[in-house]
């Protein structure tokens, strides 16, 4: 079968670039036509074409991948056949495989390395409590997706339950280094096989190399069975390298004992990082250190305080912004030291709460200002107002006649207050009667 871009394979799946290609087949991305979508379709190599044995192995992955369904490893779309040759219809991920990952940074940080592996460790679960072994676990295998999602593919020389094997007795199937101590013997492979294989991947991306080399794939193999694992860089933390070094045990009853098992594991060692994606950065909200009675507080600001001003710029704004407090002012009131008073009564826009007291004021003012109001107005009515009485700084008599005005009469002298005296209507307001006698104003 001919491939290229452009190639409709059942006239359905349109080929667009190639993306890689592997030892038995070519993955392309693909436009899925029917239902408008990106695909990867995984193309059998065209020296392969017509061979039973080959198609049959595509057959077998096609099966194997149908039966799993999970978050971390790659969906299975649909499988084909055209021309003698065959195809599988896979989830496109967008991102790169961790080889390439491991091709640019040799050395993993821990934060990053460790989600990475326990999501493959819960794909690898899935895939075993389904009866598959992957058999080729490699850094070419994972796929790392947006947000870090972890989506294992490639199940093409996998084995499920039940399942006859397809290769002869004795022949090793998978990646030398990355090949379990049992399957280099040519014992079946099983799901701690599986574990291995990601324990060699943890190894080379916290030390920057494979465990085990050699100038041939034998040599490797044999390494695996025989030599033992060198030391982790003292910069790696033990209970990680303890974990490291019981995945790569030659006896597989001292490995973690499932996926599962191995992703809890990992979890343990982050508990922040979230196992169906990547490391998140969490602040926990921290109480104060409890102090002493009468202690004055701790001059130092927590590491997550706010920060104002100019140097902060990179902050986001507070909104009102806060003001910088004094160094000699004392610590923040917080809200359930403070008096009923400022906590209630209404607030009036930008003024924020006010008082009751100046609520009282205000409702005070605006009594007062009825009353002077209802007063003008009784007043305009033709209604005289009620006396003024004041009292006498020395002697004091008030005077009314008819319907006249009253007048207070001030004697300078006590002796020369007359008995009953008063003065009449007609004594202008403003006349002042000199000596002893009287002065008159109006009262």
């Amino acid at each position: 079968m001919r491939t290229g871009a452009g190639v409709a394979l059942g006239d359905r799946y349109r080929l667009v670039r190639q993306i890689a290609v592997g030892g038995m087949g070519e993955v392309w991305e693909g436009y899925d036509e029917s239902l408008a979508r990106s695909v990867a379709v995984k193309v059998l190599k065209a020296e392969f074409a017509g061979d039973a044995g080959f198609l049959e192995r595509f057959r077998t992955e096609a099966r194997n991948s149908a039966s799993l369904s999970h978050p971390n490893i790659a969906q299975l779309f649909d499988y084909g056949e055209q021309e003698g040759s065959g195809y599988l219809v896979i989830e496109l991920v967008p991102g790169e495989p961790l080889s390439d990952l491991l091709e640019r940074e040799p050395v993993l940080p821990v934060r990053r390395l460790l989600p990475i592996l326990a999501q493959t460790a819960r794909g690898l679960h899935a895939a075993h409590e389904a009866g598959v072994v992957h058999r080729d676990v490699k850094p070419g295998n994972i796929l790392l997706g947006r947000g870090g999602r972890v989506k294992i593919t490639d199940f093409g020389v996998s084995l499920a339950q039940n399942q006859m094997t397809m290769t002869a007795t004795g022949m090793v199937m998978g990646t030398a280094q990355y090949l379990s101590p049992e399957q280099a013997v040519g014992r079946p492979a099983t799901p701690l096989s599986d574990l291995y294989s990601l324990g060699i991947i943890a190894f080379e991306a916290l030390a920057g190399n494979r465990p085990f080399t050699g100038p041939t794939a034998v040599d490797i193999a044999v390494a695996h069975v025989n030599s033992p694992v060198p030391p982790l860089p003292k910069s790696v933390a033990k209970p990680l390298a303890d974990l490291v070094a019981s995945l790569l045990s030659k006896d597989p009853a001292q490995r973690p004992q499932s996926g599962a098992e191995l992703a809890e594991q990992l979890d343990r060692l982050m508990p922040r990082t979230p196992p169906s994606g990547v490391p998140m950065l969490v602040q926990r909200p921290t109480r104060a250190a409890e102090r002493p009675p009468g202690a004055p507080p701790s001059p130092t600001r927590p590491a997550d305080a706010p920060r104002h001003g100019a140097a902060h710029a990179d902050q986001p704004p507070s909104f009102p912004p806060a003001t910088p407090r004094r160094p000699d002012a004392g610590p923040p009131r917080s809200a359930s030291s403070r008096g009923p008073l400022h906590r209630s009564g209404p607030r009036l826009g930008p003024l924020g709460r006010v008082g009751w007291p100046v609520l009282a004021l205000v409702l005070l003012l605006g009594g007062l200002l009825g009353a002077a109001l209802a007063g003008q107005l009784t007043k305009a009515d033709g209604e005289a107002p009620a006396p003024v009485v004041a009292a006498p700084s020395v002697g004091t008599t008030r005077a009314t006649g008819g319907t006249g005005d009253a007048r207070i009469v001030t004697w300078t002298s006590r002796a020369a207050v007359p008995t009953g005296a008063m003065i009449g209507q007609d004594v202008p307001a403003d006349r002042q009667v000199r000596g002893s006698t009287t002065e008159v104003k109006d009262a």
